[in-house]
């Protein structure tokens, strides 16, 4: 029996929520039943990239040079031509799109490719906190007309279904509901090393650490991060920050957290976020939009409870009140409160923590995830053969 060829297309492969999911779905692949390609633009950006990481893998990157995040319309009729190509000499039998851009060129290629199965993952929206109202209304147009082109869209959570539906993309029927998963294996380990991570950052016995993590670019809401830190430090003397990213708001973050000195540390990208993670009391979670938030479930593994916005798919993750606190987003002074609420009861930060770690591992795995995409190609192809024998 031949193997069932997958096309992936994405953007670019920054660090990034959409990016890894992808990574890993191309990765924990089943090769005995698919032949997977990894298609992507160039990977440009402040936030870092991923690339190292997938060729070391052992995964190769079938580059697309026209295929950039921002509308282009020369450069998007020449990614549009050559995808077009791409898959129909690949003679593919299912294409997975990734984020919008790419969704959008990637499916309208799969098309004219005659692609018999496309699957789409928007990995969130941009109908907030992205662009000017003009170019979002673009993307939700592009994310209507992708949709007539498309047999699965799957979204992160139930809350990225409903934001969808709002804006008359798709039909309810065409949607599935898979989560991004993590690697759980390294957070128990973490965990246990807690206290030696934190003494690394220098954190003292008697001191508490809040932290955010991810990239640093404005639908992200660190800026009330840090507004927010500045009241929590004069409310409570012993506590610490910190930012774990890198992206285009670095330096502007950096002077606004200037005043807290030595007690506002940001790390820049690093490759030990588990560990990161359980040194943290607090994880803040401030996004102005968010698809699901993968840093809620690491923070879940490593049985830190978070203060986190109420949007987008956020509260489909967090249990408000048992795993963190949900605040209103772009609001610094419901951040404050939350985690200072937080920061003066130990017992309820623990009993948070364990909550979230009880619902985390058995069930947001990577192996877990993949699965479920899996099921829905099968699904798919099932429906499609029962249609050609009609």
């Amino acid at each position: 029996m031949s193997k069932i060829r997958v096309a992936h297309i994405i953007t670019r492969l920054c660090r990034g929520g959409a990016q890894e999911n992808t990574f890993h779905t191309v990765r924990l692949a089943n090769l005995e039943r698919y032949e997977v390609d990894l298609i992507s633009g160039p990977t440009r950006g402040p936030e870092g990239s991923m690339e190292p990481m997938v060729l070391a893998a052992g995964i190769p990157i079938l580059r697309e040079p026209f295929l950039t995040r921002n509308p282009a319309p020369l450069r998007d009729y020449l990614a549009l031509k050559r995808l077009t190509k791409r898959l129909r000499e690949g003679r593919y039998d299912l294409v997975h799109t990734h984020t919008s851009k790419a969704g959008f060129l990637g499916r309208l290629a799969a098309e004219r490719a005659g692609i018999p199965a496309i699957v789409h993952t928007p990995h969130g929206n941009v109908f907030q906190g992205y662009f000017n109202p003009y170019l979002t209304r673009l993307f939700v147009w592009m994310e209507r007309h992708g949709a007539r082109r498309t047999d699965r869209i799957i979204e992160l959570t139930q809350g990225g279904i409903t934001e969808h539906l709002a804006e008359d993309i798709g039909r309810r029927e065409q949607y599935r509901v898979i989560f991004s998963g993590i690697d759980i294996a390294p957070y128990a380990d973490a965990i246990a090393r807690r206290q030696e991570t934190r003494h690394a950052l220098g954190v003292g016995d008697d001191e508490l650490l809040v932290g955010g993590v991810g990239r640093l670019e404005p639908v992200k809401g660190f800026a009330y991060f840090v507004e927010a830190a500045q009241r929590i430090a004069e409310r409570t003397p012993g506590t610490r920050f910190i930012i774990v990213g890198q992206g285009s708001l670095d330096a502007e973050l950096r002077r606004a957290a200037a005043p807290l000195g030595t007690r506002f540390v940001f790390t820049g990208p690093r490759d030990d976020v588990p560990a990161l993670m359980a040194a943290m009391d607090v994880l803040v979670v401030p996004s102005i939009n968010e698809g699901m938030g993968r840093v809620l479930l690491e923070a879940g593994a490593a049985a830190t409870p978070v203060v986190a916005t109420r949007t987008g798919g956020i509260p489909d993750i967090v249990d408000d009140g048992e795993t963190g606190l949900l605040v209103p987003p772009r609001y610094a002074e419901a951040l404050t409160e939350a985690v200072v609420e937080l920061m003066a009861a130990p017992e309820r930060r623990h009993w948070m923590g364990a909550t979230a770690r009880a619902k985390i591992v058995p069930q947001y795995s990577l192996e877990n995830m993949v699965r479920q995409i899996e099921a829905v190609y099968e699904e798919i192809l099932h429906e499609k053969a029962r249609d050609t024998r009609r």
